[in-house]
C-alpha cells in the first residue's frame, strides 16, 4: 500500500538532490475497512474535514467455530494538520484490517517588511508528530497475529522532503514490538517536535504538503483467541515559524500568507481555522512549482536532528 511514496526520494537531511514526490490531485482522505470478508470504504476529496467507517462481522467458520471481527478508521485534515486513526478487533478465527489514505495541500507566500532587497531567505519552522499504538491477544499461541503500519509525509516547495514511520507487530502472547524511522534512519520515539531550516525566495508561492497512509491486519488463530490493534491518532502538525533569517543569519521582519488563509506564523493547534470559503482555492490540486531558477546556486539548508520529548 505505498503506490504514492514508492516514487519519493527521501532527502530532507541531504544537501544535493531534489525531492521527488508525487502527490494525490487534490486534498483527499479514503478509509477502506474488511471484516472477515464485509467491507466497507469511503473517499472524500476537497475542503478539510472528516471521514469515518467502520464494519462488523460474526459468525460460524467452516471448521464450526465461532468468530467475530470489526473494523474502525478515521481521517481528518485540517489547517495545518491531518491525522488518522485505524481499531481493529478479532476473536475466535475473525480477521480484520484497514487501510487509511489522507492528503492535505496549501500554498505559501513570504514577503519582506524591513525594506531588504535580497529575497532569498531562510525559514525556520517545527513539525509536530503526535500520537500512539497499542495491541493485545490472549491465547493467540505463538507467532504473530497481526501487523500495522503507518507514515506521514511533510514536504516544503519541491526540495524539502520527510517521512516518518512505524511499524507495530502483535504476537499471540500479547507482546508487541515497535520499530520507527525518520528518512532512512531508525529512531527511538518517532513522536517528538522535529525542527527545520529550509530556503525560499520571497514572493514567490511554496506549496506545503501533508500525507499519511495507513494499513493494518489481524487474523485470529484459535477458537479461544482474541486479539485487538490500534493506531491512536497518528498525526502531523505545523509547528510554527521560530524565525526567517537572511543566507547570513540575521533576522528579518517577514509577512506570510497562504491559500487557505491559515496563519503558518503559529502552531496549527493554536491557529484560528480559516473560513471554508477560502479553501476553494485548494480544490484545483496541489500546486506543482518550476525549479528554483532565482535561488542562488541552488543551495539546500538540512534540517538539525529533532527535539524528542
Amino acid at each position: 500500500m505505498k503506490p504514492i511514496l514508492l516514487a519519493a526520494t527521501l532527502i530532507a537531511a541531504s544537501s544535493g538532490a531534489l525531492a521527488q514526490f508525487n502527490p494525490p490531485a487534490a486534498p483527499m482522505q479514503q478509509v477502506e475497512l474488511n471484516a472477515s470478508g464485509t467491507t466497507d470504504t469511503r473517499h472524500q476529496t476537497g475542503t478539510p474535514g472528516s471521514l469515518a467507517a467502520d464494519v462488523a462481522r460474526s459468525g460460524i467458520d467452516a471448521g464450526g467455530q465461532p468468530y467475530t471481527s470489526s473494523a474502525s478508521g478515521a481521517t481528518r485534515i485540517g489547517p495545518g494538520q491531518l491525522t488518522g486513526s485505524l481499531d481493529l478487533k478479532v476473536t475466535g478465527t475473525g480477521s480484520a484490517s484497514g487501510a487509511l489514505t489522507a492528503y492535505q495541500h496549501d500554498a505559501l507566500t513570504f514577503q519582506r517588511r524591513d525594506g531588504g532587497f535580497d529575497d532569498a531567505l531562510i525559514v525556520h519552522y517545527n513539525i509536530v508528530i503526535t500520537g500512539g499504538t497499542a495491541g493485545s491477544a490472549s491465547g493467540g499461541g505463538a507467532g504473530q497475529v497481526g501487523a500495522l503500519d503507518w507514515t506521514l509525509v511533510h514536504q516544503l516547495d519541491d526540495h524539502y522532503l520527510t517521512s516518518w514511520d512505524s511499524r507495530t507487530t502483535l504476537q499471540g502472547d500479547g507482546s508487541t514490538a515497535t520499530v520507527s524511522h525518520w528518512n532512512v534512519g531508525d529512531i527511538d520515539k518517532v513522536y517528538a517536535v522535529y525542527s527545520f531550516s529550509a530556503a525560499v525566495m520571497a514572493g514567490s508561492p511554496l506549496s506545503m504538503d501533508f500525507y499519511l497512509e495507513m494499513s493494518g491486519a489481524l487474523q485470529g488463530a484459535l477458537s479461544s483467541a482474541s486479539a485487538s490493534l490500534a493506531a491512536q491518532a497518528p498525526s502531523i502538525y505545523w509547528g510554527g515559524i521560530t524565525q526567517v533569517s537572511d543566507w547570513s543569519g540575521n533576522a528579518v521582519d517577514y509577512a506570510v500568507s497562504s491559500a487557505s488563509g491559515f496563519n503558518y506564523r503559529l502552531n496549527a493547534l493554536a491557529s484560528p481555522a480559516p473560513e471554508p470559503a477560502t479553501w476553494a482555492m485548494l480544490l484545483m490540486g496541489g500546486i506543482v512549482l518550476g525549479a528554483w531558477a532565482r535561488r542562488r546556486g541552488q543551495r539546500h539548508v538540512s534540517p538539525p536532528p529533532p527535539r524528542r520529548g
